[in-house]
């Protein structure tokens, strides 16, 4: 997490002595100092007193609000992080809180792990200047469509950060529905670009149009060109221009568009004057752009300049830890966006979502969402959920079971197979997990 052990001062705010002192211990054992108060008042007069680099706070606290806690930490500009503990916290609270500036919501503080990875979390958050994503509701881990406790998506929002002032080309891939426009934002609003964000889907326009469209056209280029027309490269000057679907480009507007990039500026349709621009280009695709490029199909100088940076957004199925917490979002969202009260999401249906494969992902969870919280009364019930996400089976769809006395070429076996059924039989994502190439899965496949 970039949290150096040894180096700080956690302050642990809890009405239990008996527990703060219990997890004061566990914190000093990792290579913390600690500071301890029994009530948040107090415990926010400590910070404004003491340098103190993390917080803990347990959802027991009563003599003030917790909504109210965290509101005086962000306008007092307090630089430590704030995660919150507690076993009995509902997902509705955990997704208010991380909204409101709390860092991580830990629900089992008795796991040591658990605990080591909140603190470590919360001073990498204290470590960071302050920027656009610690903004109120803005944070990292508290973006609309990037809610997460995922140790997979904590891994890929720092590599966002770490990326996103830096002007070279990333692309993104995934899944259709994982959310790479949403990221593709994000990256721009991290940025510091001071120019607009723009998208283009590059199936959704005819081949004879996309030319135009990327790179605009001169009055008279073409029947029906009756005045100059910017393309997206001139239109998106200073900011951040996101190409979906990439590996739809056909090859001769390939060709124009690999000119653009290495060259900073686009000749318009019908021009012969190059056009200088400053543009911060993005791509996404769910297509295999190796396996085009093997084919014939995409070029493979594009592909490499396109991919100096690549961000693979995992499927929801294997992020099932953020589901409770984008399932909470997406329903306070909707709720207000129909004007409707938010009902009460049972912990029964809640499994069912988390069991539930989500061949849609992140898309597909907010529509289902928003059906059911049309159509559900004060409750959601697992009754008001579709079919087949009702008969989803309890969430081990991630877990490997082993009945050991097991051989190392028997566990590798069901390893293997535990990973494709995971990834739909895709064998090119199934090596990445398994950290293997792709000929070596094919090679232990037919073996």
């Amino acid at each position: 997490m970039g949290a150096v052990l040894g180096r700080g001062t956690v302050l642990i705010a809890d009405p239990d002595r008996d527990r703060a002192r219990t997890i004061g211990t566990e914190v000093r054992d990792l290579g913390y100092k600690t500071l301890m108060e029994f009530t948040a008042r107090s415990a926010l007069r400590k910070i404004h007193t003491r340098a103190v680099n993390a917080i803990a706070l347990s959802s027991q606290l009563s003599d003030i609000h917790m909504d109210t806690v965290l509101t005086s930490l962000r306008k007092a500009n307090v630089s430590a992080g704030a995660f919150i503990y507690g076993e009995d916290i509902s997902a509705e609270d955990a997704v208010r809180w991380m909204k409101a500036g709390a860092v991580d919501v830990l629900l089992d503080p008795g796991s040591t792990e658990g605990l080591k990875e909140a603190v470590e979390r919360t001073f990498s958050y204290s470590a960071r200047p302050a920027a656009a994503e610690e903004k109120p509701g803005g944070g990292a881990g508290r973006d609309e469509s990037f809610l997460y406790r995922s140790r997979i998506m904590d891994s890929i929002m720092t590599k966002v950060r770490r990326v996103a002032p830096l002007k070279t080309t990333v692309l993104i891939t995934g899944e259709s529905g994982t959310g790479k426009d949403v990221l593709a934002r994000r990256i721009h609003a991290l940025s510091g670009r001071k120019g607009p964000y723009f998208a283009v889907n590059c199936a959704a326009i005819p081949e004879t149009l996309l030319e135009g469209e990327l790179f605009g056209h001169e009055k008279g280029a073409f029947t029906g060109a009756d005045r100059l027309r910017e393309g997206r490269f001139e239109a998106a000057e200073g900011g951040t221009l996101l190409l979906d679907e990439i590996g739809e480009i056909p090859p001769a507007t390939q060709v124009k568009l690999l000119r653009a990039i290495e060259e900073e500026q686009v000749t318009r349709l019908g021009g012969n004057v190059p056009v200088p621009t400053d543009v911060r280009l993005l791509a996404a695709t769910n297509a295999d752009l190796k396996a085009l490029v093997d084919e014939g199909g995409f070029r493979q100088d594009l592909y490499f300049r396109l991919k100096v940076v690549e961000i693979d957004l995992p499927p929801l199925r294997n992020r099932r830890q953020d589901i409770p917490l984008l399932a909470m979002s997406f329903l306070r969202q909707l709720a207000d966006k129909h004007g409707l009260p938010m009902p009460q999401l049972t912990r029964e249906a809640l499994e069912k979502l988390i069991g539930y494969g989500w061949p849609g992902n992140v898309r597909q969870l907010r529509n289902m969402i928003e059906s059911v919280l049309i159509t559900a009364g004060e409750r959601i019930e697992v009754e008001d959920l579709p079919p087949e996400v009702a008969g989803a089976a309890s969430a081990d769809a991630g877990t490997l079971r082993l009945d050991l006395p097991v051989t190392a070429a028997e566990a590798e076996e069901k390893l293997i197979e535990k990973t494709l059924e995971l990834v739909d039989g895709n064998r090119t994502r199934a090596a990445e997990l398994l950290g293997i190439g792709r000929r070596t899965l094919q090679r232990k496949l037919k073996s």
